[in-house]
């Protein structure tokens, strides 16, 4: 009896470990190998439904980066970047602005996990495979974009603000800050592809609108903006917008002296997923006049 039981004990031990072998690598996963290393991994993408997940990895086998994209190989939301050591060194936010990826904000990390305002190294990626991979943005993103709650009633808002605390136009007098976020019927596509379908509700910072000050005492109002909206029907919705920075001239051109009414920072987008549940209520109480 103790022989069968052992050999029984054995065989699922070996149907185990056959299994794990055999969905190393699951159906739905494409692997890419160094060409003069064929035993190791420079690239793995999961192929799932709506995005792939993609992961790069060192020559000496460490995580490179990892994020997600859509099937036409256009990068979306949080992509993290470590260096040789395993250490996060970088987040990158993408967005896909009409059929193109575009890093749209950037944080800069030391090795020890603190936030670098500058990164002053062209790179810190030190692989040939690697080395350009860089944006734009030297500058860490300190901007803020809150919303107040991830599901709400159709008789109620969803609110929030954006905070700016990455000033580009600082230098500039008449400095100012305003958000557009698409209306729920005709809203932003996926890659905001389509601007000139869609129709917008601005907000203003707190300089303009005076009326939401009361709830922010202390704090710089011309890079304060307050948002908010309301849905005509429930369900599953993404908030699509854009937030910008400008100033009002008239300014001087130094090259040729033009004179130009006012100057207007890069569009930076933010979306938010939320749900609206139905709200209706039967009121039995009686009221008395």
């Amino acid at each position: 009896m103790m022989k069968n039981l052992l050999t029984i004990f054995v065989f699922v031990i070996i149907i185990i470990a056959c299994k794990e072998k055999s969905s190393e690598f699951e159906s739905n996963e494409t692997v890419e190998y160094y060409p003069n290393k064929p035993n190791l991994i420079f690239k793995k993408t999961v192929n799932l439904t709506d995005f792939d997940s993609v992961y790069y990895f060192y020559d000496n086998g460490i995580l490179f980066k990892k994020g997600k994209q859509f099937k036409e190989n256009q990068k979306i939301g949080i992509w993290k970047l470590y260096d040789r050591n395993s250490n996060l060194r970088e987040i990158r936010e993408w967005f896909t602005i009409n059929g193109k990826s575009r890093a749209n904000r950037v944080w800069h990390l030391s090795e020890k996990g603190d936030t670098l305002a500058l990164r002053y190294q062209d790179s810190i990626y030190k692989q040939k495979e690697f080395i350009n991979d860089t944006t734009y943005f030297r500058n860490t993103n300190y901007d803020i974009v809150y919303f107040n709650r991830d599901t709400i009633k159709l008789n109620e808002p969803i609110r929030g603000y954006i905070e700016i605390g990455t000033r580009v136009l600082r230098h500039y007098p008449n400095y100012h800050v305003r958000a557009c976020i698409a209306t729920e019927d005709k809203n932003y596509n996926y890659d905001f592809s389509n601007t000139k379908q869609v129709k917008l509700d601005t907000f203003y910072d707190l300089t303009i609108n005076t009326i939401n000050q009361k709830w922010f005492e202390g704090a710089n109002f011309n890079q304060l903006v307050v948002i908010g909206k309301y849905f005509d029907t429930t369900g599953d919705k993404t908030i699509r917008g854009f937030y910008e920075q400008y100033s009002y001239g008239p300014f001087e051109k130094d090259e040729n002296g033009q004179t130009i009414d006012s100057i207007i920072s890069y569009k930076t987008f933010f979306e938010k997923k939320i749900h609206v549940k139905d709200s209706l209520k039967i009121n039995h109480s009686v009221q008395h006049i």
